[in-house]
């Protein structure tokens, strides 16, 4: 069985459906839980104000997660994560009651169950993919992730019971993947990294000091952006992320095979930073706010693919990934964190003031990717480079 992706050589269908829906349903389950906590019905009202607890779960066992991984078997150590994940969900129907403890315990339930094992789940991303295909096949991943979120948002039941169970059988899911009986190539003996020695190494840090600006600037303007313009023009902003964010991580993934990580990676913080400096100068703007929107979808699509799927995994060749992709994907709670405890300052910071701000900030993240080492090998781009003139050439001819 063997599936094409965009006109390349096949790559084997097993190994890409058992990332593709791995990495669907976990993201989609984290994204579930965010909606239900950010947005919360009569059940959950505490989680309104409890929620950066999820984050925080979520942060600090993502980090203890791969020391746990390593003393077990990779694939059942997986199991392990997606049945605590169905544990977890079906957890609000034991609870007797919703006060501000007993959601916290949950809020901290989910995030744990959410963390503990999402860096070992995109670890398996260097053993399952090529060099040369690994950004369109996390485009793929994350368009149809996105657009399936995208659905299962809308139909969302607020009734915590229906949610619960809706979560749990979502998760349960997930060990469908086991079906597939696919082999982890571990032949070759992947050296342990500590934490440490990752955060020595100046080429990671020259690719993860832009993603944490990003990140920052993010989420520090969701509170900017709610205080300006309302939370429904929030919403709008963000339910566009799952439908036109979805097709750039899809146009992203393949431009990042064609032209290298880095060359896509300065696009969108270029883009990002224009967007920001147009805002600043032309805040009640229409066309401004469109143009913002509009460079923020493209810019969350090409950091979605980059930073959470294919960068850390470039990089972890030849080692175990896990730690690699936890350190990659602790910005996100980390800056969600940050922007919740300083939301009283930054929505009293004006509009004009705070994407000036921003753009220059976006501006600086930009020069560490500038002295970056291009990620996807320079064989590879010559090559397509060759076979992109071939293929002219013999269409000259044929004239």
């Amino acid at each position: 069985m063997a599936i094409k992706l965009f006109g390349e050589r096949p790559t084997n269908g097993k190994r890409f459906l058992l990332l593709f829906f791995l990495i669907l349903n976990s993201v989609a389950w984290f994204y579930l839980i965010v909606a239900v906590t950010g947005y919360a019905g009569p059940a959950l009202i505490p989680a309104s104000s409890l929620h950066w607890l999820f984050y925080l779960a979520t942060l600090v066992s993502m980090l203890i997660g791969p020391t746990i991984a390593e003393k077990f078997d990779r694939m059942r150590f997986i199991r392990f994560w997606i049945i605590l994940g169905i544990i977890s969900s079906l957890f609000p129907l034991v609870l007797p009651t919703f006060g501000e403890f007993e959601v916290a315990m949950l809020l901290i339930f989910w995030g744990f169950a959410f963390g503990i094992g999402f860096p070992s789940c995109l670890a398996l991303i260097p053993l399952l993919t090529s060099v040369e295909k690994r950004g369109r096949t996390g485009g793929t991943i994350f368009f149809a992730t996105y657009l399936m979120l995208f659905l299962l948002i809308v139909v969302t039941p607020l009734d915590i019971f229906s949610i619960s169970l809706m979560f749990a059988v979502w998760r349960g899911l997930g060990l469908g993947v086991f079906l597939l009986h696919v082999k982890i190539d571990e032949t070759v003996k992947l050296r342990s990294v500590s934490y440490f020695s990752i955060l020595r190494r100046g080429k990671f840090l020259l690719y993860f000091f832009p993603w944490l600006a990003f990140c920052l600037v993010n989420y520090f303007g969701v509170q900017i952006l709610e205080q300006s313009f309302g939370k429904s023009m929030l919403t709008l902003i963000l339910t566009m992320e799952f439908s036109v964010g979805a097709l750039c991580c899809f146009i992203s993934g393949r431009l990042m095979d064609l032209k290298g990580r880095k060359l896509v990676i300065i696009m969108g913080l270029v883009m990002l930073g224009l967007g920001h400096a147009l805002l600043s100068f032309f805040p009640p703007s229409s066309f401004a706010l469109a143009f913002f929107i509009i460079v923020d979808n493209i810019a969350f699509g090409i950091f979605t693919v980059a930073f959470v799927f294919v960068v850390w995994g470039d990089m972890s060749i030849g080692e175990r990934g896990e730690k690699f992709y936890a350190l990659g994907n602790i910005c996100v709670p980390a800056a969600v964190i940050l922007s919740i405890a300083l939301s009283p300052w930054l929505k009293m910071i004006d509009i004009s003031s705070a994407f000036s701000l921003a753009s220059f900030f976006i501006v600086l993240a930009i020069i560490p990717i500038f002295f970056a080492p291009e990620l996807l090998p320079e064989k590879v781009i010559k090559e397509r480079e060759i076979r992109k003139y071939v293929e002219e050439a013999k269409k000259v001819a044929r004239r």
